[in-house]
């Protein structure tokens, strides 16, 4: 049996990159120089241990290509969600070592498969050079989660991606260890997911280092689980955070619609 794909990061759709990099920043985020992609987009990156989150604004709506049948268009689709829906996190990326395996598995699962699509672009690092990064993605998506995106990412230029300078946050993030998914049928988005990740069913998706959760609702991706050092000293650096159990949460409307629950 496979491994599961684990998290390889979530896409939050913002209005104003520079206003959501300073909302992130005040909750102990390090967050990435902006980076524009080649296809209308801008974004910037809270980098943790293996996975990330990316902070996403329109750049130049007039390079943005349309969807149009087996065609999937990232920035078409984070362009609708925001006029749609407002900020918030539009899409689940899990992280892939064969993004045309991933493809060809989906296939044999019955899901809505696109078109293979690859693009580079540069990545400024920490001692302010810049240095070509390159990607392959694969896209699915499923009905009874309209609005939602999904695909899995597959990095050939890691070594340059990854850099220990940006993955070291105030708060001690270490890792987005869950995203929460609602959907109005949790029977066809759960048979959905687990094709999608390749992840077992028990009181979740288990992947292999992390998890989807599922319940019942409007199709969104409403909270995501960040694992830290230590929870006490992130409290320090999240005002704005309620305490649940042995959790501390950031309401959305404090990081640009997202709930973000840290546990250690």
């Amino acid at each position: 049996m496979p491994t599961p794909r684990d998290i390889d990061h979530i896409v939050v759709m913002t209005r104003d990159l520079a206003a959501a990099q300073a909302a992130w920043s005040a909750c102990g985020f390090t967050c990435t120089p902006r980076a524009v992609h080649p296809f209308g987009t801008a974004n910037s990156l809270i980098q943790l241990q293996g996975n990330f989150v990316e902070l996403l604004e329109i750049d130049d709506a007039s390079r943005i290509e349309e969807a149009a049948g087996d065609r999937f268009s990232f920035a078409g689709h984070n362009r609708d969600f925001l006029a749609q829906r407002g900020e918030g996190m539009s899409m689940l990326v899990l992280a892939s070592g064969d993004r045309d395996a991933d493809l060809a598995d989906w296939r044999t699962q019955g899901l809505r498969v696109y078109e293979p699509f690859d693009f580079e672009r540069q990545a400024k690092q920490p001692d302010g050079s810049s240095q070509r990064v390159a990607f392959s993605l694969a896209f699915a998506s499923e009905p009874s989660l309209p609005g939602l995106g999904f695909f899995t990412c597959q990095q050939h230029t890691p070594e340059v991606f990854w850099k220990p300078a940006y993955q070291v946050h105030a708060n001690g993030a270490q890792r987005i260890a869950s995203v929460q998914v609602t959907g109005p049928d949790p029977e066809a988005a759960d048979t959905f997911l687990r094709a999608f990740s390749g992840g077992r069913r028990t009181t979740h998706i288990a992947l292999d280092r992390d998890a989807l959760t599922l319940e019942e609702g409007a199709p969104a991706f409403p909270e995501i689980t960040v694992r830290v050092a230590d929870l006490d000293a992130a409290a320090a650096h999240l005002p704005a955070a309620q305490r649940e159990a042995d959790t501390l949460v950031v309401p959305a409307e404090r990081l640009t619609g997202v709930s973000v629950r840290f546990m250690r």
